[in-house]
């Protein structure tokens, strides 16, 4: 900002940095710390990861993410082991996001966790039948009508099938409009009881996507990264942002990644 050299303009310079020095105060970032705090316990009182995971069997669940670190650890910390007596399925889209999950897979240093991953079932959808872990449960060429597979595939599962979805939140970006026609099929292909996890990046949560998927899934959970302004570090809101089961209620709390990869509310 410009100031011009007359008393006046001084006048409301001199006022502007003084405004903007109090905002900088210890006491004045202090203050907004405990506000931001009252709030976030008011938000816990909303919100237990570990009384929402279990409710979400029989349900189809979308995790919004900015982070690529906390939905790994949301999903194979807490999601996958809790619901360690279903069958676990994981559908595949593209090669390149089977090396994604296989880099995690790899890094995994629970090894209660790899084993769940080791005897998991793969969908794939890609060009090569290669699956670097778990039993390959059916590969689909990607080059052919693959969803029609796939939905032949689906309607086998029942309520005693965990599937992930990975990889098929990119649908919209390949196949622009028809791809809302493609996942409408998939996901009318699902059994009604099947516990269903998918994820998107919060970077390809658009409004047209918003549109579409709240109405597919039951649940949609929202990871989202404290403001760096008042972070203690590495610290995110986690919470249900829409709901349509009264057993699973709107609210966020505060969580950060323990030393052992889980997270741990703060």
């Amino acid at each position: 900002m410009e100031w011009k050299d007359d008393t006046q303009d001084k006048i409301y310079k001199d006022k502007y940095i003084k405004d903007e020095n109090v905002l900088k105060s210890p006491l004045i970032l202090l203050a907004i710390f405990v506000i931001i705090s009252i709030m976030s316990q008011e938000f816990d009182l909303e919100f237990e990861l570990e009384s929402v995971v279990p409710r979400l069997e029989g349900l189809r669940s979308l995790i919004v993410y900015d982070s690529q670190y906390v939905v790994r650890s949301l999903i194979f910390y807490h999601i996958v082991p809790y619901f360690s007596l279903k069958k676990l399925f994981i559908a595949v889209y593209s090669d390149t996001m089977m090396r994604r999950i296989h880099r995690t897979y790899k890094s995994i240093p629970d090894e209660n966790v790899a084993s769940l991953l080791d005897n998991a079932n793969i969908i794939k959808v890609g060009m090569h039948e290669n699956t670097p872990f778990g039993n390959l449960y059916m590969f689909i060429d990607i080059r052919s009508d693959w969803w029609d597979e796939l939905v032949e595939v689906l309607e086998k599962f029942n309520e005693s099938s965990l599937l992930l979805f990975h990889g098929f939140s990119l649908l919209p970006l390949v196949y622009g409009d028809d791809a809302w026609r493609y996942m409408m099929t998939i996901f009318d292909a699902l059994p009604d009881e099947i516990t269903f996890i998918n994820k998107v990046s919060s970077s390809l949560y658009n409004e047209e996507m918003k549109r579409f998927m709240e109405r597919f899934n039951d649940v949609v959970i929202r990871i989202r990264r404290e403001d760096d302004f008042l972070s203690l570090g590495g610290v995110h809101w986690i919470g249900v942002e829409q709901s349509i089961a009264f057993d699973v209620r709107p609210g966020y709390a505060r969580y950060k990644i323990g030393e052992d990869g889980r997270l741990a509310r703060i």
